[in-house]
């Protein structure tokens, strides 16, 4: 059968090299653009941050050791092959189950911070090709396992549009199975900017994909078969993602990386129906998923329209005021001499520690966030999809550690949480080379 390849619906992550920065202090979830838009800050409390729901990644390997996940990662299966062997995968060279478990569940920027991730290793990188690859026959063997380990929500950032997984009888037959079971299936739409259909008679709500302007992003699949829309990203300079036009999330080894796609979308809306189930765990699927296409705002060929969590949980929301929105400057160390020296020939000088930018801020929030987090971390830079087909991008092993936060919801009644500064001015300006299937690379430093 044909092959599922990540890349064509993730994005396609390079590196961002960074200066060692001082151990972080416990800090709450971080103001993101992609979780503003979608009125997740406001629905967080409201759904207990996901407690108790197990979110299914049916992905690549995922790094269950980050901190930011903080022991929130069951031992989960690998499905390759078409049969499941319960535990941990094999580490490689894929990155996305780890950049699409932490929009479900991160501490600093998941939808749903005590929601638990289930991975599913349905993809390994293939080194002949230099993709992260799988077949339909995993992919099915995968729903089925995770229907029968608890998944209440099964996240496919994986897209029906990817040659074999669309035309696959085994996988509409085992999401029919997962419906039946009253999980909650979300697939990713796919990045061919292309009509889509559904192959899956309903029983999987597939998403496509918005950028920070909450229009679709120009690489989303559209129209017919899509059920809803929600953040994913839309770089401004093509090939380059900034913070600012992606999704920030987690990348393996203790980092952070910010990457686009309808694969980034798709565990947005995961992240919400593991926040309704854990808002009433009564729920049946058939309700959280009317839930979320009712109160979805309308957007022209999206479907029901643009994920609203705040809508979708009920949320009244409370403005903020001016003195909660007054930024404060932090500290950024400047880049180490190791870190400099890992620079090629032509790489842009690191910036200058820089104040930091006034932190986003959501329509009238419904509870407050904590005040200003210490130091933050450094973040790996990301190649979006330019088009269907590209591959993974390489890794370089020269990225700086730092620790990340442990799980902690924002508390009512503090001061809403500053934008983490370091998040961009940390970085050095460095992006390695990503690589595409058409032999294209694009280096470009960190703007």
């Amino acid at each position: 059968m044909s092959s599922v390849r990540a890349a064509v619906t993730g994005g396609l992550l390079a590196l961002l090299s960074s200066s060692v920065v001082p151990a972080l202090a416990a800090t709450p979830a971080q103001p993101t653009w992609h979780a503003e838009q979608a009125g997740v800050p406001d629905a967080r409390s409201a759904g207990r941050g996901g407690e108790g729901i197990v979110v299914a990644v049916l992905d690549s390997w995922v790094d269950g050791t980050h901190p930011d996940l903080s022991g929130r990662v069951l031992p989960g299966a690998d499905c390759l092959r078409g049969t499941c062997t319960p535990g941990p995968a094999g580490a490689d060279r894929c990155d996305h189950g780890t950049h699409v478990s932490g929009t479900v569940a991160a501490t600093s920027f998941g939808v749903a911070p005590r929601a638990t991730v289930l991975p599913v290793r349905v993809l390994a990188y293939d080194p002949a090709s230099g993709e992260c690859v799988g077949q339909p026959d995993d992919v099915a063997a995968g729903i089925r396992w995770a229907i029968t380990h608890g998944a209440r929500v099964l996240n496919l950032s994986l897209g029906p549009d990817v040659p074999g997984l669309s035309r696959s009888t085994a996988i509409p037959a085992a999401v029919d199975e997962a419906a039946q079971a009253g999980v909650v299936v979300v697939f990713s739409a796919g990045n061919a900017s292309l009509p889509v259909t559904d192959s899956y008679d309903g029983n999987a709500l597939i998403v496509a994909a918005t950028g920070p302007s909450g229009a679709l992003a120009s690489y989303s699949q559209r129209g017919a078969g899509v059920d809803l829309a929600a953040p994913g990203g839309d770089p401004v300079t093509p090939d380059v993602c900034a913070r600012e036009d992606c999704v920030l999330s987690l990348f393996p080894g203790d980092r952070y990386s910010v990457a686009a796609g309808t694969s980034m979308a798709a565990p947005h809306v995961s992240g919400v129906a593991a926040l309704l189930l854990a808002q009433d765990p009564a729920r049946t699927r058939e309700q959280v998923v009317e839930r979320l296409l009712a109160t979805a705002r309308p957007l022209a060929d999206a479907g029901r329209g643009t994920l609203d969590a705040r809508a979708a949980l009920g949320v009244r929301a409370a403005t903020r005021t001016r003195a909660q929105l007054t930024p404060r400057p932090v500290a950024v160390p400047p880049p180490t001499a190791a870190t400099a020296a890992t620079a090629p020939t032509g790489a842009a000088e690191p910036p200058a520690p820089v104040p930091p930018a006034a932190p986003v801020v959501s329509e009238p929030a419904a509870q407050a966030v904590p005040p200003p987090a210490p130091p933050p971390v450094p973040v790996v830079s990301a190649t979006p999809p330019a088009h269907a087909g590209t591959s993974p991008t390489a890794l370089s092993p020269q990225v700086a550690r730092a620790p990340a936060p442990p799980v902690a919801l924002s508390p009512a009644g503090q001061k809403p949480e500053q934008v983490p500064t370091g998040l961009v001015a940390l970085a050095t300006a460095l992006v390695v080379a990503a690589a595409t299937a058409h032999g294209r690379r694009a280096t470009r430093p960190w703007t």
